[in-house]
């Protein structure tokens, strides 16, 4: 994850709020609230909206600092909440998760040997993981599993029979009466039938389903001017109404408005005095409509000699599903390399210079898990699907096609290839 927002960066990027952004994170109270009022009748949520509606921040930023704050409340419920991606070891992920729920000891390590031994042995497997967490009978349990759309990428039968494992595990945690366990997922609505390879998840999501609202232009406006004048700086009305006018007519819109703030930021920052973002400074960084692919073709251009490897790590990490959609394709950087290094005109060095560079907190178009330093095991994941989107390179444009659509046409052509050669046997 890319430098927390402070005072000096008050606006993420591409990336969601996380629970340490939360101070900056306005503009989403009336939703955070009603989200809390469902925990009292269901043990089971699914934050489902469109890809870039802000379901991760709405979790994440939103309501886990409300569930600390009831915590600390008299009469109120202890919580005690963890938050996971699937990325392509979710079993491992889930026990790193309920892990993270323990003070560390000197048997820490023995903990999380037990946690994942429980974890892999049955659909009972959160149950049994938490009776290695010293109180968590005396807490309620939150399990985020944010980007759950996730699990619906996995091929193969070790990876779907993990994938079965992990959706049972967690529709089984909470009906528990061991333990009060919750489990918060978001997903992207356009994944809403994928729910069905799953037994019992449709009922599940369908039951407790909190679609996340388009936000108001009020909304926007407390996202737009709030962070800056917390961190003590201004922006000029004329650029907040150019913002609220062209967010509205984006796909994408809060990661790209996001993502344009930080740079108008970056701009206003580097003038001497108090930061004031000006309107005259937005058609410097490309408006919204093009301030993302601007800023990727600038950091390409600051790796002179790598375009190669910069071409073959996005078309690695980017695909195109059987549904048509632009999606991530995370890989650990051992992967990475084994995919895009020839040895030749691509060698280690350039795919890991090409990943330190999108990942760096001034850019956070990658993103590493865990951030550092990278290694073989290190997962590698393009931080958000509007970049896919968004920039001409792997979009394409009305005279080039792009690297997602070169990357399809290539595995349809391999495909081919396969078919022909298994038709001569």
């Amino acid at each position: 994850m890319a430098a927390h927002v402070t005072a000096t960066r008050p606006y993420p990027g591409l990336r969601p709020f996380d629970y340490s952004d939360r101070a900056f994170y306005f503009g989403r109270e009336d939703q955070i609230f009603s989200l809390f009022r469902m925990l009292e009748y269901s043990r089971f949520i699914a934050v489902v909206g469109s890809s870039g509606s802000g379901k991760s921040s709405l979790v994440r930023a939103g309501l886990l600092p409300m569930l600390e704050s009831e915590s600390t409340r008299a009469g109120g419920r202890t919580w005690r909440f963890a938050a996971m991606q699937p990325g392509n070891a979710p079993l491992a992920r889930l026990a790193d998760a309920i892990a993270s729920l323990a003070p560390p000891d000197d048997d820490d390590l023995m903990r999380k040997a037990s946690i994942a031994n429980a974890v892999r042995s049955s659909s009972f497997g959160i149950a049994e993981a938490l009776d290695n967490v010293p109180d968590a009978s005396g807490a309620s349990i939150m399990l985020v599993i944010d980007q759950f759309e996730e699990i619906f990428r996995y091929e193969g039968p070790r990876m779907r029979d993990d994938a079965t494992l992990f959706v049972q595990q967690l529709l089984e945690a909470t009906r528990t009466k061991k333990y009060d366990v919750y489990v918060l997922l978001t997903m992207r609505s356009d994944f809403i039938g994928d729910c069905a390879k799953f037994y019992g998840l449709p009922e599940a999501v369908s039951g407790s389903q909190f679609l996340v609202p388009a936000l108001t232009r009020d909304q926007r406006d407390e996202i737009v001017r709030m962070p800056v004048e917390k961190a003590g700086g201004s922006i000029e009305p004329q650029l907040v109404e150019r913002l609220l006018v062209d967010a509205g007519r984006a796909e994408d819109d809060l990661p790209v408005l996001q993502h344009a703030l930080a740079r108008l930021w970056d701009v206003a920052s580097a003038r001497p005095g108090a930061p004031v973002m000006r309107v005259g400074d937005y058609a410097t960084i490309g408006r919204l409509e093009h301030a993302l692919s601007l800023h990727a073709d600038s950091v390409m251009a600051s790796l002179p000699g790598k375009e190669l490897a910069i071409e073959m790590v996005f078309r690695s990490l980017s695909e195109i599903d059987r549904e048509g959609r632009a999606t991530r394709r995370g890989r650990t950087f051992a992967q990475l390399v084994d995919e895009t290094a020839d040895g030749v005109q691509i060698v280690r060095d350039d795919v890991a210079a090409v990943v330190e560079r999108f990942a760096a907190s001034d850019c956070g178009f990658l993103v590493l898990s865990p951030p550092a330093p990278l290694t073989d095991a290190t997962l590698v994941d393009v931080v958000h699907e509007a970049l896919l989107r968004r920039w001409e390179k792997i979009s394409g444009n009305d005279t080039d096609d792009g690297w997602l659509r070169a990357e399809e046409q290539d595995a349809r052509w391999l495909r081919g290839l396969s078919a022909l050669a298994g038709s001569r046997r």
